[in-house]
């Protein structure tokens, strides 16, 4: 019995000594720009031991410590392979930098290269395409400097309130400091004569490799902006980052608009994100645009239009991740559905507020392949305003959450042409990969492709908020301090707003060019019926 149990007790020993395993763990990073590599493949040589790294690059797997001359294999793709001899370091957290393989850079070494061969003019284009893609530029040295010049999409652009509009600014980077981030922007239309200006400063609780965006944010910014804003044009949140030909449906319906917040702005590994924020925001009428207030038989008109906001957002992003370089941090999935979900409340007779309400939003995106044939995608919202308000703090079609996706704006209406307070849209687009352009060889070289595009807004207006239709006997025996609406603006009826566009896109990576036509609502006076559109896909 004795000899029974001494056996059985050393079979265990050595079934616990041969059965160890021993934790490989560590982190892969860009050995140019120091950011996370997601997904990447990290893997024993010749076994079946390994995993891929997550979407911030840490991993993490269990192996028998029997395992002699161990040889760690990272793979990615733009990166070169690489080979870890790791028997020393089994006991500690790996930080594995890979080397990018160059090939963009290649490819544009190449480009150039048979440029020069095709004549000056393509060199010039070509060049001038990857300046602009780029968008800033280094403020001195690459490798030392502190601060970037840009951004160079929208330094030159033009539209019908400010004429040609030139902007410039800079932005701070690790350099300066790897928590604190400061960056901001001038600009000046020679139309309206004006300048605008926008600063902000970030603290980020986690260390940047170079700037504030990178994924996953965890920053508070301050943020104080002074510039043109279009209600019907722009989401109240967007930056005003338009690019081109901006505010093609604004003329004497946008505003100057100056405002101060702080956010909180946060994104988690696992896709959830929220924004929380206060903003303190005045707007200015612009041309003929008027905010006009009619009480009794008198009519007021006020110079601005004064809020106080609390808000916050939602989002989520199925296995949401990043190829990050320097400032741009490109989406790895793009197929994963994107939700929205936003609430803010409009607080009055606090700092000069004058109007009270609530605003919620709902937003779902969400990218489909065809297989090689090509992609579609689809953005649907539904906004309300859930109080008596005026005319500019409604919703409107052009007000929308972009996020990776495709997702165009509404271009044959007017600004300000259909006002509601419960209004859904509905974005679709579609984009061939192997159709018909592909067929032909010199296009299918310079990777121009089919653009196909609909788009659909309905909404409705509460009893409160149409009475800025009434005229000024109505007015009379219902007081409200409500703006009356501009003089082109209308209740939707029993159809949607529609419109659709046919056209190519990914021209030299920058440009699409279409055709949009209206199909419903084509009796309105001065209703652009069908108009050619340049416009950028970045």
């Amino acid at each position: 019995m004795r000899k029974l149990l001494l056996f059985a007790f050393i079979f265990i020993s050595c079934s616990f000594i041969y059965g160890q395993e021993k934790l490989y763990k560590g982190r892969v990073v860009d050995a140019k720009f120091h950011t996370p590599v997601a997904y990447t493949a990290v893997y024993i040589q010749n076994t079946r031991y390994g995993t891929v790294a997550n979407n911030i690059g840490e991993f993490s797997f269990m192996a028998p410590d029997s395992l002699n001359n161990v040889q760690l294999v990272i793979a990615r793709t733009e990166y070169k392979l690489q080979y870890l001899d790791v028997d020393n370091q089994l006991n500690e957290e790996f930080l594995i930098t890979l080397i990018p393989d160059d090939f963009e850079q290649r490819s544009k070494t190449i480009q150039d290269s048979l440029s020069v061969s095709t004549g000056g003019f393509n060199s010039f284009i070509i060049k001038a395409t990857n300046f602009v893609k780029d968008d800033w530029i280094p403020l001195g040295n690459p490798e030392t400097n502190k601060f970037d010049f840009g951004r160079i999409q929208t330094f030159p652009t033009f539209n019908p309130i400010e004429g040609l509009r030139l902007r410039a600014g800079f932005a701070s980077n690790s350099r300066l400091s790897p928590n604190l981030f400061i960056k901001g922007y001038g600009a000046y239309g020679f139309g309206d004569q004006k300048f605008k200006y926008r600063g902000e400063i970030t603290y980020s609780f986690d260390k940047k490799a170079y700037h504030d965006q990178e994924f996953p944010k965890n920053n508070i910014n301050l943020i104080y902006e002074n510039d043109i804003y279009s209600p019907g044009e722009m989401h109240p949140r967007s930056p005003n980052n338009l690019l081109l030909i901006t505010y093609r449906r604004s003329e004497n319906e946008a505003t100057y608009r100056n405002f101060a917040e702080v956010n909180w702005d946060r994104e988690h590994q696992n896709g959830m994100a929220y924004t929380a924020w206060v903003r303190k925001s005045r707007m200015v009428p612009q041309g003929d645009l008027l905010f006009q207030r009619t009480s009794g038989n008198t009519l007021f008109i006020d110079n601005s239009l004064h809020t106080t906001e609390v808000g916050l957002q939602l989002r989520y992003a199925a296995r949401e991740a990043y190829i990050q370089k320097k400032r741009k941090r490109i989406p790895i999935e793009t197929t994963s559905p994107v939700l929205f979900l936003s609430h803010s409340i409009g607080l009055a007779e606090i700092m000069g507020s004058e109007t009270p309400y609530h605003r919620t939003e709902i937003s779902a995106q969400k990218r489909f392949v065809l297989g090689y044939t090509g992609r579609i995608d689809v953005v649907g919202e539904a906004m309300k305003v859930w109080n008596v308000v005026p005319f500019p703090l409604l919703v409107y079609p052009n007000q929308r959450y972009r996020h990776h996706i495709e997702n165009n704006a509404f271009f044959l209406n007017r600004a300000l042409e259909f006002v509601a307070d419960e209004q859904v849209t509905l974005r679709a687009t579609f984009v061939g990969d192997d159709l018909l352009l592909a067929k032909i060889p010199i296009i299918n070289k310079l990777q121009i492709r089919e653009l196909l595009s609909f788009r659909a807004s309905y909404g409705r207006l509460s009893s409160g908020n149409q009475r800025g239709f009434l005229n000024s006997d109505e007015m009379i025996s219902h007081p409200l301090n409500l703006y009356n609406f501009p003089q082109a603006s209308y209740q939707y009826g029993s159809k949607p707003y529609v419109e659709g566009t046919i056209g190519i896109t990914n021209i030299l990576g920058l440009l699409r060019v279409e055709y949009v036509h209206r199909f419903t609502y084509r009796n309105h006076p001065d209703a652009l019926l069908g108009k050619v559109r340049i416009d950028v896909t970045l």
